[in-house]
């Protein structure tokens, strides 16, 4: 799941139902990244700005930071404190220009996340949340930055019907709103001159 390249093209990383994040060689294929750290399924990964870093979300309601050349667990993004994530989480998107993190999953609440913690962490807090977004109907499943961050979009669905919401980056502002596509919305993406938006989902 989540399969993602390094902003260089030399790795490609994604996530598996064994609980695993993994990476491979670009070019060979050959395994050059191995973490267990989850607890459940590993649904979509993303590359660090400077590609030492790979974020992964899952099922297990966190998003995980790893060191890429060491392959080291460094930290939970997210807060540790019981019962403060609602739900599993299935996708992640980085800001093409800075280390900050969109997510997104079964709660419906979209939350942006600072990637690396400057403070020591408490039991309690979420320390790196920059913000959480209204909350969308049913379960989030896909969200993407245009290419310069500016703007986003989040695809998600409740009870056979999918919307897709395009934001403004860095404010609440919602800009568009479509509604009523039949059957769930699982993917999202931007057009490279981030003027078109393409979504698709269980109506085929």
């Amino acid at each position: 799941y989540g399969v993602s390249f390094s902003g260089d093209g030399t790795k490609i990383a994604f996530g598996c139902a064994d609980n695993t994040l993994r990476a491979i060689d670009a070019a060979t294929g050959q395994q050059v990244l191995y973490q267990g750290a989850h607890s459940d399924w590993v649904l979509d990964t993303v590359f660090s700005k400077e590609n030492t870093y790979l974020i992964s979300v899952s099922r297990d309601r966190s998003m995980k930071l790893v060191e890429v050349a060491t392959q080291r667990f460094v930290d939970n993004i997210t807060s540790i404190t019981p019962g403060a994530l609602k739900g599993g989480l299935a996708t992640v998107d980085r800001h093409p220009q800075k280390d900050e993190l969109l997510i997104g999953g079964a709660d419906g609440v979209t939350k942006m996340y600072q990637m690396l913690r400057t403070q020591d962490r408490k039991i309690g807090d979420d320390y790196n949340l920059i913000k959480a977004y209204e909350t969308t109907p049913g379960r989030i499943y896909d969200v993407d930055f245009n290419a310069d961050g500016s703007r986003f979009v989040v695809a998600s669905s409740l009870d056979g019907t999918g919307e897709v919401r395009l934001y403004e980056t860095g404010n609440d502002k919602l800009l568009r709103k479509f509604e009523g596509q039949h059957g769930a919305v699982y993917c999202v993406s931007f057009n490279s001159a981030g003027n078109v938006v393409a979504s698709a989902g269980f109506d085929g």
